[in-house]
């Protein structure tokens, strides 16, 4: 039975992926709004300041503001199939970074789609969990092809509930590139 939208909601369906996971009705507050009034979050930089921090495309809103450990999942899907910045909402270049857990070919990603250099700077300066050098992340640039569906029962700790991995490069259609993973500090080194 489809979900009801209440007022200021609206209903948005997607359709199950590819990769067999099922996707639910899903309903989102669009456009969000933060302390009684109306909130824009349109795609760009800079982006949207609330509380001090930055406000990421995919984060949703919530009655008292920004759920930052929360991820809108529509917008994180449409960036993940349409090649999107799940920081500012816009289209990436042919490449792109994400985070891994590890860095390695064939690592666990953290989150499926990926973000341009320049928003994956202010992420790691402002989001705990990516800024935390104890959790060992490692970043690097890929293509989309690049970012794959693990494989069924591929346990991996701190992964997402869509298990992603990042392609080995030989098994991609540049296996003749070289792959650089930096580290949280070489991220926040680079111009």
């Amino acid at each position: 039975m489809p979900a009801e939208a209440r007022p200021g909601q609206r209903v948005v369906y997607l359709r199950d992926r590819d990769d067999g996971q099922r996707m639910k009705d899903v309903i989102y507050v669009h456009p969000p709004s933060y302390k009684g009034t109306e909130f824009q979050n349109p795609a760009g930089l800079p982006r949207p300041v609330v509380a001090g921090l930055p406000f990421p495309w995919v984060t949703p809103m919530g009655d008292s503001g920004p759920l930052f450990r929360e991820v809108e999942r529509v917008k994180a899907e449409l960036c993940r199939r349409l090649w999107g910045c799940q920081v500012c909402g816009h289209d990436l270049a042919p490449t792109a970074w994400v985070a891994l857990e590890r860095p390695e070919d064939g690592s666990p990603v953290i989150t499926s789609a990926a973000i341009h250099h320049a928003c994956l700077r202010l992420a790691v300066q402002h989001c705990p969990v990516l800024g935390d050098a104890a959790n060992g992340y490692a970043f690097t640039e890929v293509f989309e092809d690049d970012i794959v569906t693990a494989a069924d029962g591929a346990g991996h700790e701190r992964a997402p509930a869509a298990r992603w991995h990042l392609r080995p490069v030989w098994e991609t259609s540049r296996p003749d590139r070289t792959r650089a993973f930096l580290t949280l500090s070489q991220v926040l080194e680079r111009a």
